[in-house]
């Protein structure tokens, strides 16, 4: 079977941004979640402009089923996520007339609200890493005729920041979407803590360390939502769900055991390892090199375009290396490739 490897961003998986991720979830499962990895995936297929997609494409690619997606939330839900006023998309019709459109649907709200959130960003300088805080989506827009009563297909478009924009080519990890969609909502976002366990022990059998992975049974239990007030209850459900994750899985699959941790008296800290074959299986090969390859190519003919009187040598690697580690240069740059400016240059550049 072919593989459907996925880029997602790193960050997601990453403890400074937990916090929001459990947010996510108290709003809405995992759909917000997906959301941000489906709009990830449609970034690299579509580098050059805005990508229009149907909640029944999104529900194809990330396991969803269209009528649970559809459902219209309660005014306490609406009020949970919102406050005491409910969104709504205004919008004009071709005679000028303005509609308000209520934001009450379960995919709909998911949308809205990642316009509302931010994610934290590692931002390295020449004095260290800083964090900054960007607004997830940036724009949202809903395509349809909204005065019909008849079931009209509507059209969606979401546009990620243009800093997640970049992750997918800068700070990623691979998950496989067959495996993905297969999983519980529930166990998704432990499915991006698989993700990171690969990149990370694919990196140590680089540098030579250990090719495991460790995470506390207390840790576990929380990503789960497991509540046990007894050290011996949380461990045998931990063990019970990791086992449960497994079984849904066909090319993710990972061993694991129970060892004892720094100052652990019981074996109470879990010990993950995957085999040769599973890390040998998440790796994009061409597809890596050619994406690499077109994003320096375009980070250098943008430095020519912005830098004209830059001579072509020496003077374009040193203003390229300025680039990236200026954040104001690099950001005006990321909102150059993100736009419709040059469009030819840059299908040229692909």
């Amino acid at each position: 079977m072919e593989k459907e490897l996925s880029r997602v961003p790193r960050l997601l998986s990453e403890s400074y941004n937990s916090g929001l991720v459990e947010r996510l979830y108290d709003s809405g499962g995992s759909v917000m979640l997906d959301i941000i990895i489906y709009l990830c995936g449609n970034h690299i297929r579509d580098l050059f402009g805005e990508s229009w997609f149907s909640i029944e494409d999104f529900c194809n690619k990330m396991g969803y089923n269209r009528t649970n997606l559809q459902r219209k939330l309660s005014k306490e839900q609406l009020k949970d996520l919102f406050g005491k006023r409910s969104p709504h998309y205004i919008c004009k019709d071709i005679n000028g007339e303005e509609i308000s459109h209520p934001i009450e649907t379960v995919f709909e709200a998911a949308l809205y609200k990642l316009g509302l959130e931010n994610m934290s960003y590692p931002v390295s300088t020449n004095e260290g890493t800083s964090y900054i805080f960007i607004q997830i989506l940036t724009k949202f827009e809903i395509r349809t005729n909204f005065k019909t009563k008849k079931g009209t297909k509507r059209l969606y478009s979401a546009t990620l920041n243009n800093l997640i924009k970049d992750s997918v080519y800068t700070l990623y990890n691979l998950i496989e979407s067959q495996d993905y969609r297969e999983l519980p909502s529930k166990y998704r976002y432990f499915y991006l803590e698989l993700s990171k366990m690969i990149y990370l022990i694919k990196y140590k059998i680089k540098t030579g360390d250990a090719p495991s992975y460790r995470l506390t049974v207390d840790q576990l239990a929380k990503l789960f939502n497991l509540n046990f007030e007894e050290n011996k209850e949380r461990k045998r459900n931990v063990t019970k769900v990791l086992k449960g994750i497994n079984e849904h899985l066909r090319f993710t699959n990972f061993q694991f055991k129970y060892v004892k941790g720094a100052n652990d008296k019981w074996a109470y800290t879990v010990d993950f390892e995957f085999s040769q074959e599973t890390l040998d299986y998440f790796d994009e090969r061409y597809t890596a090199m050619f994406t690499q390859r077109f994003y320096s190519d375009l980070l250098w003919r943008y430095a020519g375009l912005a830098f004209p009187n830059c001579a072509v040598g020496r003077d374009r690697v040193n203003k390229v290396e300025d680039i990236k580690s200026d954040r104001n240069l690099y950001e005006d740059y990321l909102a150059w490739a993100n736009s419709p400016q040059n469009k030819a240059l840059k299908e040229e550049v692909y």
